[in-house]
């Protein structure tokens, strides 16, 4: 028989009886620090010990601009999370060999300004880490590298095969193994292979731009932050998808080549494309809210991304794509808010029959 105490123990109210369907946008941003600074292990581990100044120059600069802006309106965080990862991934976007100091300068200006604009946010509507890199490609567009894929190389089927041997891409010693291992004993029942190099380039393409290089350190972040709803994958998902085909089918077709031969692997290990899907394409505020109009900004981006970006290799284009696409999005979100007040006004109507017997009501 239970006593008067367990039966209270029962109606115990909890003080938290409500719960977060996705974790809140702090514990995001902790995940994203995190998974950024696991890139920064392996560039520390690699000795490239110069993209790490670049990448520290920025963090310092979005740091003083969050203090600057503390000190001079009293009303924020004295230092954001936010802004400390925005920092990180304008460094991580420029080339290692870019000038430190001007890195910080920029960094620094452009946040700084963002806060003034968007005072009563943190994250605004266009991507800043974006614009921060977009200024810092025009004040230094020569530290910046240029397409490894050559107009010559636009109707090959396989042009990453191509650099690949033509040393443009390192293989690593593991990669023989591996690719053997793989090929006898996986890709051999679906009768196709995987060629050499391929999983070099999954682990790092050695390109002087830190956030091209891990691509399979990307695709571990992908499913830690798309596992718990820290970010949907409906939007990088679509994206890839859309891009990834017009690649597939067009690339080689438009410049003179043969249908359906494009080098999807190159497109996506490539130009930081993963890197851009997992951290940049969905940032707070910058994509649309409702089903229909995630998946019309995705496939916009992915539209975009074979025009300027092409097949990949590209140093920049991602950064436009990003650009363009948060542009867009003002308009989807106007047409967003616009359909959910028809809907709203539909829900609040009231017949004029109802009015008529809603007044008698009040009358009696």
């Amino acid at each position: 028989m239970k006593t008067k105490t367990d039966f209270l123990q029962n109606k115990r109210v909890s003080l938290k009886p409500y719960v977060y369907e996705k974790p809140s946008i702090s514990a995001v941003s902790i995940r994203i620090l995190i998974l950024l600074l696991l890139q920064i292990a392996l560039l520390f581990l690699s000795k490239s010990f110069s993209a790490i100044i670049v990448i520290c120059c920025t963090a310092t600069g979005a740091m003083l601009a969050s203090v600057i802006h503390y000190l001079l309106i009293r009303k924020y965080k004295f230092l954001s999370l936010t802004n400390l990862i925005h920092g990180i991934i304008i460094g991580m976007l420029l080339p290692q060999n870019y000038p430190p100091v001007t890195a910080l300068m920029v960094s620094f200006a452009t946040l700084l300004i963002f806060k003034y604009i968007f005072e009563t946010s943190e994250n605004f509507w266009i991507n800043v880490t974006g614009v921060s890199v977009l200024i810092a490609y025009f004040i230094g567009k020569s530290y910046f590298p240029s397409f490894i894929l050559t107009p010559e190389m636009f109707t090959l089927k396989n042009p990453s095969t191509q650099l690949i041997n033509n040393g443009v891409f390192p293989i690593y010693d593991f990669d023989v193994t591996l690719t053997g291992y793989f090929n006898s004993n996986l890709f051999s029942y679906f009768k196709v292979t995987i060629p050499q190099g391929l999983i070099s380039m999954l682990w790092d393409t050695g390109s002087i731009i830190p956030a091209f290089r891990f691509n399979l350190l990307t695709i571990i972040a992908s499913i830690v932050l798309f596992s718990d709803n820290s970010f949907s994958v409906l939007i990088p998902a679509v994206f890839l998808f859309v891009y990834a085909l017009l690649v597939r089918l067009f690339f080689p077709y438009v410049s003179g080549g043969e249908f359906n031969q494009g080098d999807v692997l190159l497109a996506i290990l490539t130009s930081g494309t993963l890197f851009v899907s997992v951290f940049m394409i969905q940032w707070f505020g910058t994509h649309p809210m409702t089903i229909v109009g995630k998946v019309f900004y995705a496939a916009i981006a992915g539209l975009y991304a074979f025009m300027i970006v092409g097949g990949g290799t590209s140093p920049i284009g991602m950064i436009y794509v990003i650009i363009v696409c948060n542009i867009i999005n003002l308009l989807i979100r106007l047409i967003e808010e616009k359909r959910m007040d028809m809907i709203m006004n539909k829900m609040t109507y009231i017949s004029p029959i109802d009015k008529e017997l809603l007044n008698a009501g009040n009358q009696q």
